[in-house]
């Protein structure tokens, strides 16, 4: 028997004429628990969920037939293993329909292909969303793990907040970010050629892609890049999934989750609030309980239509010449001389040094068809959090 307080009892919310309610999240899984610090933090994610966005209850409940039909796989399970925010609980298939009738939205985990995770060593998961109803927000997703692929195996030391960033991101996918197709075409923005320099001087003909439903987060990211000519959100490639590495850093939403933790920032917060199709908005965040994360975000704060436009090459040169104490890490410049930077809470002092940058890859080969890797100069080991100052001069200096 389905256990109802699997979910909070959960205040609403009136938006005008709507009614709004913290998002009811759970996971299904025919396949059993996951590894123990993987299965925390995928409840911490759904926690965190629950907590953000708010929604209003679908008209169009969920059957147990379109489970049956959108995720054929599990008409083989007999029982499930439910995870909830609060609670987890094994129970037999048919008693999903009661929890079918709570949830807002239900993620089922399916196998993946073991042969796609070994091509993919980075592989670690994929999510897609499922619409049952043209102009609403899916209610179902399918989410795959890489088990095989689960980076502490390599690494032991990571820290499982690793995963808690993993999973939510891609039950924002889930959800719709990247995924869903702007039907109206309202949002499109069309592709654009630009000339990427590399250190040799050498210039590389490549596309620039923008992220479709990018209307809300178009102007805090002018803002937070302080470039008012910025076209649009820039996204990884012609699929538009992600936020571009490259330009967003350490952003939660962007193709690579940091050892050091990611962010879920303003601009995704503009993106999935207006990730919808049809007359009416799905996701509402609640900005009271995001604003202490997305205020950390400050990856390439102020640093100009030239870090936006240029190559990584040209944008260091002409900071260097035109503002020569902007701070511009973890990207290394003559400007960062002299400079010392901690991680904050601790004493420590790290400074800055020509030892401390090397050429890392910052776009991968294959964003454009026939595209090369792109490297950039950028300090080694930056954490992600840091406070960046002058040097203290040497004792008895």
């Amino acid at each position: 028997m389905l256990l109802f307080f699997l979910f909070f009892l959960l205040c609403h919310f009136p938006i005008g004429t709507t009614i709004l309610a913290p998002m009811k999240i759970a996971v299904v899984s025919g396949y059993g628990s996951l590894e123990p610090e993987m299965q925390i933090q995928l409840q911490n994610s759904l926690k965190w969920f629950q907590s953000s966005f708010l929604v209003e209850k679908s008209k169009t409940p969920v059957e147990i037939q379109d489970i049956y039909q959108r995720i054929p796989e599990y008409q083989k399970f007999s029982s499930i293993l439910v995870q909830t925010p609060i609670h987890r609980q094994n129970m037999k298939f048919q008693d999903l329909k009661t929890l079918l009738e709570i949830a807002d939205f239900t993620v089922f985990v399916v196998a993946q292909d073991p042969k796609k995770c070994q091509r993919d060593p980075d592989l670690l998961a994929e999510a897609l969303p499922i619409v049952l109803v043209p102009d609403e927000r899916p209610p179902l997703a399918m989410m795959s793990i890489c088990l095989q692929n689960n980076p502490r195996h390599q690494n032991p030391s990571l820290d499982s907040r690793f995963f808690y960033d993993l999973f939510r991101h891609e039950i924002l996918h889930g959800l719709g970010y990247g995924l869903i197709i702007d039907k109206s075409s309202i949002t499109h923005k069309p592709s654009e050629k630009y000339i990427w320099n590399h250190s040799n001087g050498l210039g590389q003909p490549e596309n620039r892609h923008f992220l479709d439903f990018d209307t809300f987060a178009l102007e805090f990211t002018k803002k937070h890049f302080s470039c008012e000519k910025m076209k649009g959100v820039e996204a990884d490639g012609e699929r538009k999934n992600h936020l571009n590495e490259y330009i967003f850093g350490n952003e939660l939403m962007t193709t690579h989750l940091e050892a050091t933790g990611n962010i879920f920032s303003w601009i995704s917060v503009g993106i999935i609030e207006r990730t919808f199709n049809g007359p009416n908005q799905w996701y509402h965040i609640n900005r009271t309980f995001i604003s202490t994360e997305a205020d950390q975000y400050s990856y390439g704060k102020k640093f100009g239509c030239d870090f936006l436009q240029k190559s990584c090459h040209d944008f260091i040169k002409i900071t260097e010449k035109r503002s020569p104490t902007l701070n511009i890490a973890p990207f290394c410049s003559k400007n960062h001389n002299h400079m010392c930077y901690r991680i904050p809470s601790s004493e420590k002092l790290y400074k800055m040094s020509d030892k401390d940058c090397e050429m890392r890859r910052v776009i991968g080969a294959g964003i454009d068809k026939g595209g090369e890797q792109r490297r950039c100069p950028m300090i080694k080991h930056f954490p992600a959090k840091f406070e960046f100052f002058s040097c203290p001069p040497p004792p008895g200096g």
